[in-house]
């Protein structure tokens, strides 16, 4: 548990360097130069380093999501749920500039390892949050289909000034809509593969 403070701490700290640096490897590396915490003491606590941090940081946030009455939760459609848990996730960040400069970095060839494990970490926590039990071949493709709902969207999103992100919503929902066309495809293979084995 107190690892898991110290980390918080560190993690603050870098945090507050984005006022005016970007999320990258050479401001990680000046934010523990100045920092009052040993180099050893970030090494303990982000072993791969900013990588690390940031896995810490999209974990955290998602620990954050505030999922509606159970009651009412269940239901809703699949979609309508995946829907208030993406928007739930979007509302806990009072300040985009910080998200703005995570999905900058996240965009970069720095980045590469960090990207498609951080979005597909997401997609994945948004379909256990509604307690999805699928398996084998659905349990992937649920997650990559989600995965093509959650990047533009959140790019989007980063532009949206509408009262609500009410165009956020109207485009999350084009998203979906889009997203269903993979899913048939996806249906389409696995027929064909059930055939053959």
């Amino acid at each position: 548990m107190s690892k898991n403070i110290e980390k918080n701490t560190l993690l603050e700290e870098f945090l507050l360097s984005l006022t005016d640096k970007n999320w990258s490897k050479s401001n990680y590396l000046n934010v523990i130069e100045e920092s009052s915490s040993s180099e050893a003491v970030w090494s303990a606590n982000f072993p791969l380093g900013l990588r690390d941090l940031t896995a810490f940081y999209i974990a955290q946030s998602l620990e954050n999501i505030s999922i509606p009455n159970k009651d009412q939760f269940v239901h809703l459609k699949t979609q309508e749920r995946l829907e208030e848990i993406l928007m739930s996730y979007f509302n806990q960040f009072n300040d985009k500039l910080v998200v703005n400069k995570l999905v900058n970095f996240l965009k970069t060839y720095e980045s590469m390892a960090v990207t498609p494990e951080s979005i597909y970490h997401i997609s994945d926590k948004f379909w256990r949050l509604i307690e999805d039990k699928s398996i084998d071949f659905n349990y992937y493709t649920k997650r990559f289909i989600l995965m093509s709902v959650i990047v533009p969207t959140t790019l989007f999103w980063l532009n949206d000034e509408s009262l609500d992100n009410s165009k956020t919503k109207d485009y999350m929902k084009k998203c979906f809509k889009r997203s269903m066309k993979i899913g048939i495809f996806k249906n389409n293979i696995k027929k064909t593969f059930s055939k053959f084995f």
